[in-house]
């Protein structure tokens, strides 16, 4: 019995063994299928990849085909990158160059713009100049004729005093032969100082020759401009001092009043020969009173010519009485004292007395009257 238990046991044993060896021969036969497919599939894959996480692990397998597609994909990435940075650069290199070329425009637009506005302020001030000449050649002209009319009336009025001093030479001779000869001497004198003064400026005048066809001649233009307007004022002025040369001198000579005895004065009662209550005081007055403020001031005489009379008068107190001897006579009263004597001749400007308060007067003044052919003048129309 015990031996059959131990004969079972061993086949038992036996029969264990047997199949632990299938079972270890199966499991070989296992694994080296598995790995065999292993094999193969590694075969098949160029990368493994096993990705262990929490709950469990992944594996991934990437072929060629895969590895080739990725390469393939990367390199479009990389080369569209690179011609995208490129084309980027570019664009930003040209919109640089734009943005300069724009900048450079503007600043050449407001460049242009200031010469623009500079040119206009040219041209303006080139029309200015232009309208101004134009203006002061009218005005010489102008001035021209008035001298040259002016040249004629004097030398009208040189040759009517010849022919009355002429006529007089022989008389004066007697009494006063240096005033004789100058009366006698007027005419060339003064038709001397015509044909003299009027050239002693003048000649010929050179002017630089104006450019108009560029405005980038506009400051020289006006340089010129501003020199003839100098020449022209001058050559004017010369006239005019001309013109009040030869008016001064016959007015030294002249029997005709003209302005009043005093430079400085206020007129204190005014001429009213019919006595017309609404002039000054109301009182008859064949003259004007010439107050001088208490100033005792020298007294002039207003014409050439010579004195008739020079003495003292209740009314008049001190006064001096010149006949021009051309129907004009002139009266100087209230007098503090008379400078000329009876018979002297005198021209015009000649201080004859000094101002007061002699006669009938109540404060310093020069009463002044003008006769014509013995009817009395206001002396405002002889101005």
């Amino acid at each position: 019995m015990a031996e059959n238990e131990n004969f079972s046991k061993d086949n038992n044993t036996e029969n264990i063994l047997t199949e632990n060896t299938e079972l270890t021969e199966n499991t070989e036969n296992t694994a080296s299928a598995e790995n065999t497919q292993a094999e193969a599939k590694a075969d098949k894959h160029l990368i493994t990849l096993h990705l262990s996480h929490k709950n469990g692990s992944k594996t991934l397998h990437l072929k060629k085909g895969h590895l080739i597609a990725a390469s393939v994909a990367a390199l479009l990435v990389l080369g569209g990158g690179a011609y995208a940075g490129v084309s980027y650069l570019q664009t930003q290199n040209r919109l640089t160059n734009s943005q300069q070329q724009l900048a450079e425009m503007e600043k050449e637009n407001r460049k242009l713009t200031q010469r623009t506005e500079i040119l206009e302020n040219e041209n303006e001030e080139y029309t200015q100049h232009i309208n101004e000449i134009q203006m002061k050649t009218e005005e010489l002209e102008n001035k021209m004729t008035e001298l040259e009319n002016t040249k004629q009336s004097l030398a009208e009025e040189i040759n009517n005093m010849s022919g009355t001093s002429t006529d007089s030479t022989a008389t004066a001779s007697a009494e006063n032969g240096d005033t004789a000869c100058a009366e006698a001497n007027l005419s060339t004198a003064c038709l001397s100082i015509l044909e003299n003064g009027s050239t002693s400026q003048s000649g010929e005048k050179t002017f630089t020759t104006i450019v108009t066809t560029s405005y980038n001649k506009a400051t020289s233009l006006s340089a010129q401009l501003d020199k003839m307007n100098v020449m022209l004022d001058l050559t004017g002025a010369s006239f005019v001092d001309v013109a009040t040369n030869v008016t001064e001198t016959l007015a030294q000579y002249s029997n005709v009043p003209m302005g009043y005895p005093l430079e400085e004065y206020v007129i204190s009662t005014e001429f009213n020969p019919d006595g017309n209550a609404a002039i000054s005081d109301g009182r008859v007055h064949k003259g004007v009173d010439l107050s001088t403020r208490s100033q005792i001031v020298p007294i002039s005489a207003t014409a050439a010519g010579t004195v008739v009379e020079a003495t003292y008068h209740d009314d008049y107190g001190y006064y001096v009485k010149i006949d021009h001897g051309n129907g004009f006579t002139t009266l100087y009263a209230h007098n503090s004292e008379n400078l000329v004597e009876v018979g002297d001749t005198v021209k015009k400007g000649d201080v004859i007395a000094m101002t007061g308060s002699t006669g009938m007067s109540t404060g310093v003044h020069c009463h002044y009257e003008i006769q014509l052919n013995g009817i009395y003048q206001n002396p405002k129309d002889y101005e």
